[in-house]
């Protein structure tokens, strides 16, 4: 039995994510970023700042409007992703295989903390105000075999539950938390996807074939800043809301 539950926590390790201190050049002197012709590189190649630092193997970072600074530190409870937005948008995204069986409850457990939210001038149900100092995206299918997009914020305005469409595609949003983190702690989340997933899109997923984490504040030309830890997928750690 023991061999079982480990066989079935997934996780999404940082391992050797090992990012150099780097920051962005000021915004006066960034250039804009166009996508390459078909058959070109990839169009994170195509910016005007590349990272300074190796990215992994399993990782991919994608630019929406140049980068999001992402570091990564040691702590005694593991690896902790800190992130930084200057009036960027970028994330960092992975493969991630899972399948879910019939009769499976999975959730998906982190820890997180929103350490200076976005400032907004517009609803995060628009583009101008859909900017976040933490997100979490899941992808995957479901099973009448269509593709799903998801993701879970710690939003500025929308209690946390609330589930909205991203301006920007069909993707759905959940906020899981609201305003500030006063207390300055991470804060544990544990949540059964195969729940949200339905509640969201209307369809139990099939799979998990990607995970991406981002932090952006180009919408509002703001600050935001953020951690996370790594995600496991397995058993619940904590009462799901």
């Amino acid at each position: 039995m023991i061999r079982l539950i480990l066989i079935f926590v997934t996780s999404l390790v940082f391992g050797s994510l090992a990012i150099a201190d780097a920051a962005p050049p000021p915004r006066s002197e960034r250039a804009p970023f166009t996508e390459g012709r078909p058959g070109s590189p990839p169009a994170f190649t195509q910016t005007d700042w590349r990272p300074g630092y190796p990215i992994p193997p399993s990782w991919r970072p994608r630019y929406f409007y140049y980068e999001t600074k992402y570091d990564l530190h040691p702590s005694p409870a593991g690896p902790i992703l800190q992130t930084y937005a200057d009036g960027t948008a970028s994330w960092i995204r992975r493969s991630f295989s899972h399948r879910f069986e019939a009769d499976q409850t999975a959730c998906i457990n982190w820890t997180w903390s929103a350490d200076r939210l976005p400032t907004l001038t517009a609803s995060e149900t628009t583009k101008a105000g859909d900017d976040f100092a933490i997100r979490l995206y899941v992808f995957g299918r479901s099973v009448s075999g269509a593709r799903y997009g998801f993701n879970y914020v710690w939003s500025n305005q929308h209690d946390p539950g609330s589930i909205w469409t991203s301006p920007y595609s069909n993707n759905k949003l959940m906020a899981l938390q609201k305003g500030p983190n006063p207390s300055g702690q991470m804060i544990p989340e544990s949540r059964d996807l195969i729940a949200d997933l339905e509640a969201a899109t209307g369809a139990r997923p099939l799979t998990i074939e990607s995970i991406a984490i981002m932090t952006d504040a180009e919408g509002s030309s703001s600050v935001a800043e953020a951690r996370i830890s790594e995600v496991l997928i397995g058993p619940c750690q904590i009462a799901v809301a």
